[in-house]
Formats: C-alpha cells, sequence, structure tokens
C-alpha cells in the first residue's frame, strides 16, 4: 500500500459547490484518488461534502450524485430571513450586554430551520457511521469553533485503534471522538450572526472555519502522509474604486474572506519550510539523521515530522464577481429568494459581492462554480499525478 492520502476540504458556504467541480474532474479522469484517500478532515461545507461522499462509498460514482444536489439547490432550502433577525432587539442581543439570562435558542439573522432540514435530508447519516465502521476510510473530521472559548474542536469518528488527534501545545485545538452526526455538520456551518450558534452537549458551536477552515492539522495529526487540500479562497479580487467608503457589505465580505479562507496559504507555506528542513538535514548529516530527530523530538512531546507531499487547489476565477453577474440577471436563478438578494446585494455593485457569493444557495451559480472546479483541477493535473504516484 502507498503512502496515506487525505483529503482536506474547505468551508465557505455556496463556495462550496468549487469544491464538487474539483471531485468531479478528479471522478471521471483519476478515479483512482478515491481508493488512495484513506483520511478525510472538513469545515464547514467542505463537512457536508465530505459527509455526502462517505454515505455514498467514497467512490466516484458518488461525486455524481453530490454534483446533482449542488445543481438542484435553492436559497430557500437552506435559509429564510427570520422577522427577528432584522429587528433592533436582536441586534441588541448580538452585540449588547443583557441583564437577564440569554435566550436558550440564540439567533441569526437567517432562520436554521431550513438549514438544519436541509442537512438532514442531503445525507443518509446511518450511512456515515456504518461505512466508516466498514473501513471505507480510516478517520473522518469535521472541526467547528467552541464559542466560549474560542477554541476548535476537532469531531473525529476512527475506524481503527490509532488515538485521537490532541495537541499538546496547542490548547486552541481540541480533539473529540465520536460519531459524526448532522447536529455536529450543522455546527460546523452555523456562519456567525447569520444562521445561529448551534448546541451539542453542554457547550456552543458555530463555524468551523473561524480557527479551521482548511484543517490541514488534523489530518496531519491522524496520520497523513499526503495531502490534497481544496480551498475557496479565490485567487482573483475585483478592485473598488477609490475615494469613498465601499459600504458595510463589502467590509462584511472581506472580513468572511480573512476569518475562513486565508489560512490554507500560512498552513501550506509552513508544510513547506518543514520539509525544506528534513530534506537538508539529510544532505547535510544523512538518511539516519532524519530518525535521530523524530525520536529527538517526540522526547520533547512533539510530533515526529516528516516528508509530507501537499498539493492545495483554488479556484482560479473570482468567486464575486462570478456572483455579481448571476444577482444582475435574477431570471436565471432557481429561487425566488435570488430575486430578494438580488436587491439586497444590488448585483450592480461589485462591492458587495464577495458576501453574496456565501450565500447564493443557487443551483446556476453552483453549476457555474463547479465548471470553475473541473477546469481548475484539471489545470493541475500533473501535479496530481504526481501526488498519487508519491
Amino acid at each position: 500500500m502507498g503512502r496515506t492520502l487525505a483529503l482536506v476540504l474547505s468551508g465557505g458556504g455556496a463556495r462550496g459547490a468549487f469544491e464538487a467541480g474539483v471531485l468531479s474532474w478528479l471522478a471521471e479522469h483519476r478515479p483512482e484518488f478515491f481508493q488512495q484517500v484513506r483520511i478525510v478532515t472538513s469545515s464547514s461545507v467542505g463537512a457536508l461534502n465530505a459527509s455526502y461522499l462517505l454515505a455514498h462509498g467514497m467512490k466516484p460514482e458518488s461525486v455524481e450524485g453530490l454534483v446533482q444536489q449542488w445543481c438542484a439547490m435553492t436559497v430557500n432550502q437552506i435559509m429564510e430571513i427570520t422577522t427577528a433577525g432584522l429587528t433592533r432587539s436582536t441586534f441588541g442581543r448580538l452585540f449588547g450586554r443583557r441583564k437577564s439570562n440569554p435566550p436558550k435558542k440564540p439567533e441569526g439573522i437567517f432562520s436554521t430551520v431550513e438549514a438544519s432540514n436541509f442537512v438532514k435530508d442531503f445525507v443518509d447519516w446511518s450511512l456515515v457511521e456504518q461505512n466508516i465502521r466498514a473501513g471505507v476510510l480510516d478517520a473522518f473530521a469535521v472541526a467547528a469553533t467552541e464559542i466560549r472559548t474560542g477554541r476548535t474542536h476537532v469531531f473525529t469518528d476512527i475506524a481503527d485503534d490509532r488515538p485521537t488527534p490532541q495537541w499538546p501545545n496547542d490548547k486552541s485545538m481540541v480533539g473529540i471522538r465520536g460519531p459524526i452526526t448532522p447536529h455536529v455538520v450543522l455546527a460546523s456551518t452555523a456562519l456567525p450572526f447569520l444562521f445561529p450558534p448551534v448546541s451539542i452537549g453542554d457547550s456552543w458551536y458555530c463555524d468551523g472555519g473561524l480557527r479551521q477552515n482548511t484543517p490541514l492539522s488534523p489530518a496531519l495529526r491522524l496520520g497523513a502522509e499526503k495531502i490534497l487540500a481544496i480551498s475557496l479562497k479565490t485567487t482573483e479580487q475585483v478592485d473598488v474604486p477609490t475615494g469613498s467608503f465601499p459600504g458595510y457589505g463589502h467590509l462584511l465580505g472581506k472580513l468572511f474572506n480573512s476569518l475562513f479562507l486565508d489560512r490554507m496559504m500560512w498552513d501550506m507555506d509552513r508544510l513547506s519550510r518543514i520539509n525544506s528542513m528534513l530534506e537538508c538535514v539529510e544532505d547535510v548529516y544523512g538518511q539516519d539523521a532524519i530518525p535521530s530527530l523524530q525520536r529527538a523530538l517526540v522526547d520533547r512531546g512533539r510530533r515526529p515530522y516528516a516528508v509530507v507531499d501537499y498539493l492545495g487547489i483554488r479556484p482560479s476565477g473570482d468567486m464575486g464577481n462570478l456572483a455579481a453577474r448571476m444577482l444582475r440577471n435574477p431570471e436565471r436563478l432557481k429561487s425566488d429568494l435570488g430575486y430578494v438578494m438580488s436587491r439586497v446585494f444590488n448585483g450592480e455593485r461589485e462591492s458587495v459581492a464577495d458576501l453574496a457569493s456565501y450565500l447564493l444557495f443557487d443551483g446556476t451559480f453552483a453549476a457555474e462554480l463547479i465548471e470553475m472546479g473541473r477546469r481548475d483541477a484539471a489545470a493541475r493535473s500533473e501535479e496530481i499525478d504526481r501526488l498519487l504516484a508519491a
């Protein structure tokens, strides 16, 4: 058997259709990829995509169903604006100090009922647990942010006797062993302020992307020796004319970009630096130096670093710009709520486009992102081949 391959799926709301596009290209042109994957770590919408694949056996054929789900999606299935969500009292609950106890069910701008029902219906959750027990994967992990402490809780279902991932030198990360349920995924997808927090046990959770949007570290802790990570951070940005304040919609969109989408490049850079360091140690001191270094790290309570082959795929096009074009022609969208969004986000103004791209859960928009994902995967085909051969 080759080196252990992990698939890492990021969060990013409606942008998650891009991941389905990358996976669609792999299913058609590199079906052996799905046989190699033994670990999947995920956050937010990436957890939803991963759960669907696992429920359907992590096979190339399962990707077709995932693509169909995205292309049939409508905004109405995911969210409904609540009356309370747009009142001053709600913003008081979100930002103000309360003399009384906080509500038992915190609210967001959007109702959680539609999202909860969608998540439960999107996946046959009994098959997720069943396929883990059957050894379809060695491990499946979902990251969520625990609100009280700000820590990332990594919910992990493991098929064998490998230990639950822990970070003794990083108190911001906590590993929790147990089955991945729809409630865990719903917690991981709860965008702050837009969707209400989700309670699990005695804790409240929101979107896992706040701290671990592209959870590479959990993959490494679970034994990954090579990684394919799909990010939802675009490589292009639309410039907004200078001279005036671009608006709070623009500000919120950029805030989402920085909170949820910027960490993967930093993590990849750190992986590259560690790989280079280990290669230099081997070149200078010989092959025997690496095991000695690994033992010394273990003695100090650190993970025994090894060279990890990795590839990160992210969108080549601007998703915000694409969302703005869609909202300028709402008749193309599949849901009536798309017309409402076109008024709220004003598709003529590119400055709010980033925010819209997180929320436009529409099959027409998804189809465009899927095609972008297929193109970007095809453009990295040689690197994918090298990763699979490693």
